[in-house]
């Protein structure tokens, strides 16, 4: 609406510009009619000496008789007046014709130029009237557009409040059940570190009764074996073995003490021990394999001995039988043996060999 009253604001200052241009026309023509009457007042001082020519013409005629040898040159002069007054006449008559048709075209400028600018005066009044209506009008749209912002962010505000209730009420039911669930893992995880402690107890009870029994057959295997060299050597390979065997134990048991101070993170670790469960089985498989490896040369060991090494046999296979189902069903065992292979692995490598080649032999001697 501002750019249609400034446009018709322009219109009128061109129509006022037109009527200036119009003005500077007329004077024109005003100052043409002037110098138009400057030439009839010369046409009025024309007739003047045409009529002084007569009365000259008069008087010559009346000393025609006087001055007979002047008469050729007064005549020519006489002829030479006529034509000029002839001219004059014709050019006052020109002048006059061209002052009509300018005055006349000047007045036709000048009414349309009056009826040009009263159309543009009446059209820029209605389209101004109109403009000021509909500059009202979004005034009043504005207004209420307004009153109606200020309702909706008044309604806004009260939303927002309700929300940032609503999510203080989510926040603290949210950490109150929070908090229980982690109450009852810290229960839960209280509840598995006393149990490894009762495990632990157990195998150490365990492992106390079973280092006993092999040092009641260490004496009864030497004693058996006091004659025999070859028995000897297998019996201080055995020893070697039975070494090994409590290096082992006691970095288990020190695994163990370890694993006391970790209990606190027993939670974190419960998902890693799954997923290492498999692994641990196959190295549960593979301590039962060796077990019955160490069975077996034990039970050739003994084939060799007397009627009475018969029953140290026995024993002997009733305590690797033991050791074996320890290790099979205690899984806090089964771990501890697997941080004892990542620790000693470069010893199982040098070991390894001399005690295959002991049992080895041990088992072809009842073949042979």
């Amino acid at each position: 609406m501002k750019n249609q009253l400034r446009e018709c604001k322009e219109s009128e200052a061109q129509a006022q510009a037109l009527v200036n241009e119009t003005l500077l026309q007329l004077e024109a023509a005003k100052r043409t009619v002037e110098f138009l009457r400057s030439d009839s007042a010369k046409a009025a001082l024309v007739s003047k000496l045409e009529t002084d020519i007569m009365i000259s013409s008069k008087n010559y005629s009346h000393s025609e008789n006087l001055k007979a040898e002047d008469s050729d040159q007064i005549k020519g002069e006489i002829y030479n007046l006529k034509c000029e007054v002839t001219q004059l006449r014709s050019a006052l008559e020109n002048a006059e014709t061209k002052y009509q048709e300018e005055q006349i075209r000047n007045t036709l400028e000048i009414r349309n130029a009056y009826e040009l600018m009263e159309q543009i005066k009446s059209e820029s009044a209605h389209k101004k009237s109109e403009l000021e209506a509909e500059l009202n009008k979004r005034k009043a749209d504005i207004e209420e557009l307004k009153a109606n912002l200020m309702d909706k962010e008044t309604e806004l505000q009260g939303i927002v409040e309700e929300n940032e209730n609503l999510n203080l009420k989510l926040q603290k039911s949210l950490s109150s059940q929070r908090e229980n669930e982690l109450k009852k893992e810290l229960n839960r995880l209280d509840e598995c570190v006393v149990q490894l402690k009762a495990d632990l107890m157990d195998k150490e009870t365990t492992l106390q009764s079973i280092s006993e029994e092999n040092e009641m057959l260490k004496l009864e295997i030497k004693r058996s074996f006091s004659d025999g060299g070859k028995v000897k050597e297998e019996v201080e390979a055995a020893k070697e073995a039975e070494r090994e065997a409590l290096m082992k134990l006691g970095i288990v048991m020190e695994e163990a003490d370890r694993s006391k101070r970790k209990a606190e993170r027993v939670g974190e670790q419960l998902e890693a021990a799954q997923v290492a469960n498999s692994e641990m089985e196959a190295e549960l498989r593979r301590l039962k394999v060796q077990s019955d490896q160490w069975r077996k040369a034990a039970e050739a060991a003994a084939a060799m001995l007397s009627a009475g090494g018969g029953n140290n046999n026995g024993k002997i296979t009733e305590r690797s039988v033991s050791l074996d189902s320890n290790y099979s069903h205690n899984p806090l065992m089964g771990k501890c043996s697997s941080y004892v292979e990542d620790i000693d692995d470069d010893f199982h490598q040098k070991k390894n060999g001399n005690v295959l080649k002991k049992i080895g032999i041990l088992w072809k001697k009842p073949q042979k």
